[in-house]
């Protein structure tokens, strides 16, 4: 993806969010887009989510997270008073957080576990040099509320003004196997793909709570999303398990899903 794609895409965004559509939809007003985890230029591996935590910009008591321990830029950091007022070098700026997020303060409670499940593939977030993962979401913007708290409506229509960056971003980018992270996000990406895209099947060594809880796994191949084609044809992993928050997901469990997602990707990333 050349650093021009990039810039276009994030002052699409900031389309939006001048428009104020998102802050109308639960959005945060002054925090920025986020159009990738990393750098898509240099992944052949993303994990998709939902869309980016209000934790990103804000600590838990709600204090917008200010230099030097900010994750991303806001209207505040770029000294400006409306997304419609950014110059060249304020659009920059936001990328360059997005493209090195992970070497600035990303948070790592979220994403180190994610990366384990990644491991079987060689690739990783936390490199520079070849075999980078990236993670994107459905909704390029940061919420007030939990995903869960939004009301449906909400959650659907910002889906809907997500998925084309989505879309682009992955058509643009080097990524090659997209990882699906929790069975919310294969329900919403499963809905924007053809039905037959995904297939399902029991994962019997990714049982959880003494049997009570069984693993699922998806795998497929897409060509578009959202009805937007894709420059190449992607392969899709997915698992039930929220790696995060999912109750008693152990590290065997994860280890045996990473060991599934490097199976599955070889021939793909060879």
């Amino acid at each position: 993806m050349s650093n021009t794609a990039l810039i276009n895409e994030v002052e699409q965004l900031l389309s939006l969010l001048h428009g104020g559509l998102p802050a109308k939809l639960g959005g945060i007003p002054w925090a920025s887009p986020v159009v990738s985890f990393g750098n898509p230029a240099t992944s052949t591996v993303a994990t998709l989510g939902l869309n980016p935590s209000n934790l990103e910009f804000m600590d838990a008591a709600g204090r917008r997270l200010v230099a030097p321990h900010h994750r991303f830029e806001s209207l505040m950091s770029l000294g400006a008073r409306s997304w419609g007022s950014l110059a060249r070098g304020d659009v920059q700026r936001i990328l360059q957080a997005c493209e090195d997020y992970f070497f600035r303060n990303p948070y790592d409670q979220w994403f180190k576990r994610l990366d384990k499940v990644l491991v079987e593939t060689g690739a990783s977030y936390y490199t520079r040099l070849g075999d980078g993962a990236c993670h994107l979401d459905l909704v390029p913007f940061a919420t007030e509320a939990k995903w869960s708290a939004l009301s449906p409506d909400q959650r659907a229509r910002l889906i809907e003004i997500g998925v084309p960056s989505l879309a682009r971003t992955l058509s643009a980018s080097d990524v090659r196997v997209l990882v699906l992270n929790g069975s919310t996000v294969v329900r919403e990406f499963a809905r924007l793909v053809a039905p037959e895209c995904l297939r399902s099947h029991i994962e019997p060594s990714w049982t959880l709570q003494d049997g009570r809880v069984q693993g699922v796994a998806h795998v497929g191949r897409v060509s578009e999303v959202g009805g937007i084609a894709l420059r190449r044809e992607l392969l899709v992993l997915g698992f039930n398990h929220n790696i995060q928050s999912s109750f008693g997901v152990t590290t065997q469990v994860v280890s045996n899903i990473a060991a599934w997602i490097g199976c599955q990707s070889a021939g793909v990333l060879a």
